[in-house]
């Protein structure tokens, strides 16, 4: 049983979809609002959520770790701290899923909300993640084998029984021209779209001076994206069409 805190998994079946971006995105977003929160790297073999936010961590989550006794974190701010990936990519194929479910188990008695982000692949830790969350946010771009790659993923979901009213598609880069229409992705998808996230070079810019956009400029139309989608969606607050 977890504790008072909230989960959110963010997935993407596809890679390049601007997961990790909007998981720390995300993160600043709730935290902002005075919300202990904390970013939980759960892309095992390649997490770079330590590189994005420029930490330099003490310790990484490691076979054999056991959470209840010892955990690695690295703040980045006061009330926002990160769980990296392990350090030796090696350590991924080897760590089990219950040491996973302890971890997050664990966080949600000590932070308001913990974000989780993922691999690309359902693999047995993400399963286990989705199974323990409250919110499940389903990264895609509009791009055919990205739409279709969720569509195959939301049809798992249905068959591990996990609950609609729980899911949230957010789709990223969604001005970019691709030559697909609404009508093309709500077709594909035939769920409804939670959040649409407008593309701009300023991400690329400010993952490399390792500070996300929502915190940088939160005036940007992508952070406003973000900030609207986290009280909506997560914090559950009706947002005037106006905020800023």
């Amino acid at each position: 049983m977890t504790g008072h805190g909230q989960i959110i998994t963010v997935f993407a079946p596809k890679g390049g979809c601007g997961k990790t971006t909007f998981a720390t995105n995300l993160a600043v977003a709730l935290h902002a609002a005075a919300h202990r929160v904390c970013l939980v790297d759960l892309d095992l073999a390649y997490g770079d959520i330590a590189t994005t936010l420029s930490l330099r961590p003490r310790g990484t989550l490691s076979v054999g770790d056991t959470v209840w006794v010892t955990m690695p974190l690295a703040a980045y701010r006061p009330g926002l701290d990160c769980v990296p990936a392990p350090a030796r990519p090696g350590d991924a194929e080897r760590m089990p899923a219950t040491l996973v479910r302890d971890l997050l188990i664990l966080l949600s008695t000590r932070y308001d909300y913990i974000v989780v982000d993922t691999p690309p692949r359902l693999s047995a830790h993400v399963l286990t993640a989705l199974d323990l969350s409250t919110h499940r946010v389903l990264l895609t771009t509009p791009e055919r084998p990205a739409l279709t790659h969720l569509r195959v993923t939301l049809d798992m979901l249905d068959l591990l029984s996990i609950r609609q009213h729980t899911r949230a598609i957010v789709v990223n880069r969604a001005d970019a021209e691709t030559g697909l229409t609404a009508a093309d992705i709500d077709a594909i998808l035939r769920n409804p779209i939670a959040a649409y996230l407008p593309s701009t070079w300023e991400l690329a810019a400010s993952i490399n001076r390792g500070v996300p956009l929502t915190e940088s400029s939160p005036k940007h139309p992508f952070s406003t994206a973000v900030r609207r989608f986290a009280d909506t969606r997560i914090r559950g607050e009706e947002v005037s069409e106006n905020v800023s």
